[in-house]
Parts: C-alpha cells; structure tokens; sequence
C-alpha cells in the first residue's frame, strides 16, 4: 500500500506531502554510512595525533636523559669508573659538590668526625676524607649536623684538622627489560633506580683510551661513547663525553 496522499489543492491537483517507507528507510540508511565514516575518520585522526605525542614525549624523554648522563659523567675521573661494560657504565662522583673541612683532628676509634659544615649530607651515603696524598671512605651513620658528621665504623687511622671532605654518590646508567620485554634506559643514584627512556630498541656503551682505541679497562678510559636507538622510529642519539684526567 502506498503512502497516505495529503495536501491541498493548486488549480484543481492535488500536491503530494510525505515520504514512502521505503525512502525513509534509504535516508536513514545514508545518514548512518554518513555518521559511521565520520565516527572512523574521527578514530584514525586521534590514534594519529596519539601517536604523534608519544613519539614527541619519547623523543623529549631521550634528549634529556642523555643531557643528564653527560652531565654526570663529565664529572667523573677516569680512575672513579666501576663498571664498564656495553649495556652498563658505573662511577663514582660528587653529584651534589658536597665539600667540608675537618676542623678539629679525631683519632684512631672515633666515630665523629667535627667539620665546618655538615648540613645537607643524608645519612647511608658515602664520604670521602683525603689529606697529605691519603684517603680515607666512609659511610654517614646519620644525617650531617652543623659542625658534625657521624660514620658507621671505628675511623681506623688518625684524620688531621684541615682534611678535605667530600661527598661521594655511585652512580649507574644501565639498559634493562621490564616484565613485559620492553627495553628500558635507566639511571640508579645510591641503588635508587629511575627510568630515563622507554621502549627503546638498544643502549650502547662504548670506551676508548688516550689513543683512540677501544678498552675494557676503566683505568684507561679517556671517552665514553653513548648510542640509544628508539624502537619504533629508528631515531638513534649519540653522545661522546670525554672524562677528566
């Protein structure tokens, strides 16, 4: 059955209103292929601008983190380096340029140590305490105080007044993978650890003495080669950081 006629007339005819079924049902039809493109498209541009500002972050993640790793290790002397290794660098190094002098001399079985100014030195860290080409490390007992810091053992040589005393953080930039198998750039700071770059797809170390050539002995390392390559973008960083001498 067709649709209801309704309408009025114009010189004796009648106008048809309305629409069949079967047309309201076509641009029904049209409306939803019209709304389902657009709901697609509308998809694709987000996934694309997620993309987008992962990559970036990514990229940002990578540029900082290797500013910091140079940073750090320009600090270090070529005899403060632990660990060498192709996944691993480890040194030793001042971070904070934490310095005091010892003010009054302690003898052999003490335990504190009177200083200039020991505030800002947190307990468990490592100290170093050097006089006369001699050196003495050291663990804090306890946060520093104004005129004192306190060790965990027994000093076990005499310390003169006016030693030099510094502060001395271990501190490691390693590649490891996660539970999930995702390739990480990390840095650890007195076995605190914190991730620098996600999902990459290598981290390389590489050292080189005062000739030029590679070496597996810290003591003669003279530069240090970083390489890190992202794992979706092909995007590969280098920093070459010459150590002190």
């Amino acid at each position: 059955m067709g649709a209801k006629q309704t309408g009025r007339t114009h010189g004796g005819r009648w106008t048809e209103a309305g629409l069949s079924l079967v047309e309201l049902m076509l641009a029904m039809v049209a409306g939803l292929v019209v709304l389902g493109a657009t709901l697609q498209a509308l998809s694709y541009f987000q996934r694309q601008f997620m993309r987008q500002q992962h990559e970036v972050a990514q990229q940002q993640d990578l540029r900082i983190g290797l500013e910091v790793l140079e940073q750090e290790l320009r600090l270090a002397a070529s005899d403060s380096l632990t660990i060498v290794a192709s996944d691993t660098v480890e040194f030793s190094v001042n971070l904070q340029g934490l310095a005091t002098i010892v003010t009054t001399g302690t003898s052999i079985g003490q335990t504190a140590l009177s200083v200039e100014d020991g505030r800002g030195w947190d307990d468990r860290k490592t100290i170093v305490v050097c006089w006369a080409e001699r050196c003495e490390t050291l663990t804090l007992a306890r946060d520093g105080q104004r005129r004192l810091l306190t060790v965990t053992q027994p000093l076990t040589r005499a310390i003169p007044s006016g030693a030099f005393v510094s502060l001395l953080n271990r501190v490691r930039y390693y590649s490891r993978r996660d539970e999930q198998g995702i390739l990480r750039l990390l840095r650890q700071v007195d076995g605190g650890a914190s991730v620098l770059v996600r999902d990459i797809r290598e981290a390389r170390f590489s050292y080189w003495d005062e000739n030029g050539q590679i070496t597996t002995q810290p003591v003669l390392v003279r530069l240090v080669v970083v390489e890190v390559m992202l794992s979706d973008h092909g995007i590969r960083a280098v920093r070459e950081i010459s150590l002190r001498t």
